[in-house]
């Protein structure tokens, strides 16, 4: 194998969920990957020539038998080395929301990601020599598995995230944590278990993102509510944060600084570093969410 399809290309290969939200790519205009010069890796310098309509890449170091792969007939770079080879081409928090979004799935629903955390972190210890090994290894620590949705993941980094890097500081949040139920909460929802957006496992207590699309009718405000009630008899609290709170700087705060309440912590910002990467993370909300 002497060139594979690598970056931007191979990205869009693997159908990563909303990854043009990921890139930031303005609506109407061409997507990174798409309407843009195909991204292709060699591996052999002497190989390596100037090809008109791509962008043409050198990867001299030895890659791991799992770094690529076979996709839709094509050698393409791994879902674990698209995100080394991104590291570089990205901003800090987009390249989090890309490992966040790599690691999405459906709640309950595993095997349905395109890849786990643990494959990331197994790839980047083994290809230290590789140019974006160093920040993808920071970007890994404030990435987890199971998001649900795009809006869940920035949720999750809004709230998350340490001050220096813009958020309020309030991680240790799981993505859809199973709540088996009893056959009395079985009977009421009709379903075995249910799954908590963001669960804070040491206080029991887990945050709701309610979408204007999935929780407007009173058919489903209804149901959250019983689902609600649900959960806080056995003993788990649940809090609602609304798509506008989540737009709403002040609204955010706001939520940020009661869920820190009922976390048992506060809300104490020192780091001149916050208000810039505050911006700068929710910069990545998108303009048109899908709500």
């Amino acid at each position: 194998m002497k060139a594979y399809l690598s970056h931007f290309t191979a990205a869009y290969a693997w159908n990563i969920p909303y990854l043009d939200s990921v890139f930031g790519a303005p609506p109407g205009e061409p997507r990174a990957g798409r309407g843009r010069k195909a991204d292709i890796t060699f591996t052999d310098p002497a190989a390596r020539h100037r090809l008109r309509g791509y962008n043409v890449h050198l990867c001299t170091g030895r890659l791991p038998r799992d770094a690529v792969a076979r996709r839709n007939g094509y050698f393409t770079a791994s879902p674990p080395l698209v995100f080394l080879e991104l590291a570089n081409e990205l901003d800090f928090h987009r390249l989090i929301l890309l490992g966040l979004q790599l690691c999405a799935y459906a709640p309950g629903r595993p095997a349905e990601a395109v890849a786990a955390k643990q494959q990331l972190l197994s790839l980047a210890a083994r290809m230290p020599w590789h140019f974006g090994s160093v920040k993808a290894g920071k970007a890994l620590r404030y990435v987890a598995d199971g998001s649900g949705s795009i809006m869940e993941s920035l949720a999750f980094m809004i709230l998350g995230l340490p001050h220096a890097l813009g958020g309020y500081g309030l991680g240790g949040a799981r993505f859809n944590h199973e709540i088996p139920l009893d056959a009395e909460a079985q009977r009421r929802l009709r379903q075995q278990r249910c799954y908590v957006d963001l669960f804070f496992p040491e206080a029991r207590l887990g945050v709701e993102y309610d979408s204007f699309s999935q929780h407007s009718t009173p058919a489903e405000q209804s149901r959250d509510l019983i689902r609600a009630t649900t959960l806080e008899r056995l003993g788990i609290e649940i809090v609602r944060l609304g798509t506008h709170q989540l737009y709403d700087r002040k609204a955010c705060e706001e939520f940020a600084h009661n869920l820190a309440a009922r976390l048992g912590k506060r809300i104490r910002i020192r780091t001149g570093k916050f208000p810039e990467a505050h911006h700068s993370l929710r910069a990545l909300l998108p303009t048109r969410p899908n709500l």
